[in-house]
């Protein structure tokens, strides 16, 4: 064997080059984004900050973030230690790291705290809003770009020391006497055991949004925890290419409004690998386009997902807990259009006290135009790939004149169980409206629940919908699927019936429709009639339909359905000389 080369010089000098290309890149990927460089870096500690818990860093925050900002740019870091502040401006091309162990705390004194119109913020909803009251938060960026807030450590917003947790937050968008429960629905919308609670007002009220981004561009949040929120928790107004990822946003569940990420006006969201929990929305998506959202579990006490006139979004690999888990409101002049949502597991709970909704899974709903206002739509919204375990059924509800159009459920698991007794008779049975309703008279009201509502809708189609009923059910659930005042309506592949086999509800009822076709369903054991129609023209096909467990197929015994392939019951009151009950004959070899 020929003996080992020895290597040369000018190979050890280039294993040396790559050696050290290799440690570097190995060290920059473990130190914070934008800090590769001294002079990139700016600890608040050198410019005063204390970060005992006690002291009010605000001032050394601030001197930190501008003079990082003078020179061009860079990051500003927060060592381990707590923070307290009140507000403070995040400028352009400026990261904020938060080492593990770093916590920026909200100020318990509301004057550390700047006006709403100081920074240019006003009370028009979805227009200048940045929460309730008069304040703002802890961190304001207004018309920068290139910022970041990032690392392993937390903002907490001391949201608790602002509310008092006896006393209810309530306000009067409602009439207790349309209610199922009558005057006593108010006992209950006053319970403070799930909340909302009141904010401690001592003629001052709580800060405002805890972050807030207001015209900005390029926005990265990324790892960190945003924590008790007093308001509002994060928040982008008119803001462009914003990405969150690996963010936890862990406020009350007993706070109004501590919403958990709204994004109001805005384009190119992309929000993934977070988890939410909050009293209020966990989303909030209004007058925004070109939204997606993966990744997430959510929490909340209110609506997990709400959505307004939003367009061109996706919703995706989400699990919900919450009281009303996938909202969409529509006022006139508003649209929401090209809106997906795919691969969520909800679990929805009947609750007391203030909260908007009422236990659904699903719920949509538009306001009807007024004189001088603009149609707007709400259409082309697709629900795929979801189970769901609820203590109510699916909502919507559109508008004589503004129709909800070309909606689609494709395969679909809903479970129906009951509430908590003492909970179902406090407020069970009623429609909740309010945002969309036009008077207290329809905000709350007594209405029974069936497992799909849905009214004013055009081009619904049903594919895939599997219906299960638990035990002991309230007598308020009714049928399976009830649609009224309806156009061009498809239901196939269902499965389910009402919700008590004894009753005299009906696993399909339509009234006041026209164009419908039912195809490769199937009526569950327990079954009573299969299809209840009031008021229906234009029936389009019955089609291999699976009647066998049910009392009857159909009330009328007559209509316009193209019929075959059926399976009808058994029964010896059926009238089988109706040919819609006749098998279909074999063909002749």
């Amino acid at each position: 064997m020929r003996g080992k080369r020895r290597p040369s010089m000018r190979h050890l000098s280039l294993c040396a080059v790559l050696l050290v290309c290799v440690t570097s890149g190995a060290r920059s990927q473990t130190m914070p984004p934008d800090a590769q460089t001294k002079s990139a870096i700016f600890n608040i500690r050198t410019y005063g900050a204390v970060g005992d818990g006690k002291a009010l860093d605000t001032v050394a925050i601030r001197k930190a973030i501008q003079e990082c900002a003078r020179h061009g740019g860079g990051t500003v870091t927060f060592p381990p230690g707590r923070y307290v502040t009140g507000t403070f401006e995040l400028l352009s091309n400026v990261t904020l790291y938060l080492d593990a162990g770093a916590v920026i705390v909200g100020s318990t004194n509301l004057e550390d705290y700047g006006s709403i119109a100081a920074y240019g913020f006003g009370r028009d909803y979805g227009v200048n809003s940045t929460g309730e009251g008069y304040r703002v938060g802890l961190i304001v960026a207004r018309g920068a770009e290139n910022v970041a807030i990032l690392g392993r450590g937390a903002i907490d917003g001391n949201g608790d020391a602002f509310m008092d947790l006896h006393v209810p937050h309530i306000s009067a968008d409602f009439d207790a006497q349309y209610t199922r429960q009558g005057m006593s629905f108010l006992r209950a919308m006053r319970d403070t055991a799930f909340g909302p609670v009141e904010p401690k007002m001592d003629g001052q009220g709580r800060p405002g949004t805890m972050v807030i981004f207001a015209n900005c561009r390029n926005v990265l949040l990324r790892d960190v925890s945003l924590r008790n929120g007093p308001n509002w928790t994060l928040h982008f107004q008119n803001s462009e290419g914003v990405v969150v990822s690996g963010v936890h946003i862990q406020s009350s569940l007993l706070i109004p409004n501590d919403d958990g990420l709204d994004c109001i006006g805005c384009r190119h969201v992309h929000v993934s690998d977070c988890d939410i929990q909050s009293g209020d929305d966990d989303f909030a998506f209004v007058n925004s386009e070109d939204i997606n959202v993966t990744n997430c579990s959510l929490v909340s006490r209110s609506s997990a997902i709400r959505l307004e006139n939003t367009r061109f979004a996706t919703f995706q690999n989400l699990t919900i807990h919450s009281n009303r888990g996938i909202g969409i409101y529509d006022h006139a002049g508003e649209s929401t259009e090209e809106v997906m949502f795919s691969d969520i597991s909800i679990e929805t709970k009947l609750i007391t006290g203030h909260w908007w909704g009422k236990a659904e899974p699903i719920y949509i709903a538009v306001s009807p135009a007024r004189p001088g206002q603009a149609g707007g739509q709400l259409r082309d919204v697709r629900f795929s790939n979801i189970m769901a375990t609820a203590e109510s059924g699916i909502v919507i509800y559109g508008s004589e004149d503004r129709s909800i159009k070309g909606l689609g459920f494709d395969h679909i698991k809903l479970r129906i169980v009951a509430p908590a007794p003492k909970i179902s008779e406090a407020v069970g049975g009623n429609f909740d409206l309010r945002w969309t309703a036009t008077s207290l008279s329809n905000a709350i009201f007594e209405h029974d629940i069936p497992g799909i509502y849905c009214q004013y809708v055009e081009g619904f189609r049903i594919h895939d919908f599997q219906l299960e009923w638990g035990d002991d059910l309230p007598s308020y659930f009714s049928h399976g699927i009830e649609c009224d005042d309806f156009k061009d309506l498809v239901i196939d592949t269902f499965v389910g019936r009402q919700a008590h086999p004894s009753s005299q509800d009906a696993v399909i009822a339509l009234k006041r429709g026209e164009r419908v076709a039912i195809q490769n369903s199937t009526a569950s054991e327990g079954s009573g009639t299969f299809l209840l129609l009031s008021g229906v023209s234009d029936e389009r096909s019955f089609v291999n339909n699976d009647c066998g467990s049910a009392k009857r197929a159909m009330q009328p015994g007559t209509s316009g359905f193209k019929m075959s392939g059926n399976i009808l019951p058994t029964q010896p009151n059926l009238d089988r000389m109706h040919p819609w009950n006749q098998p279909p004959r074999k063909k002749a070899p």
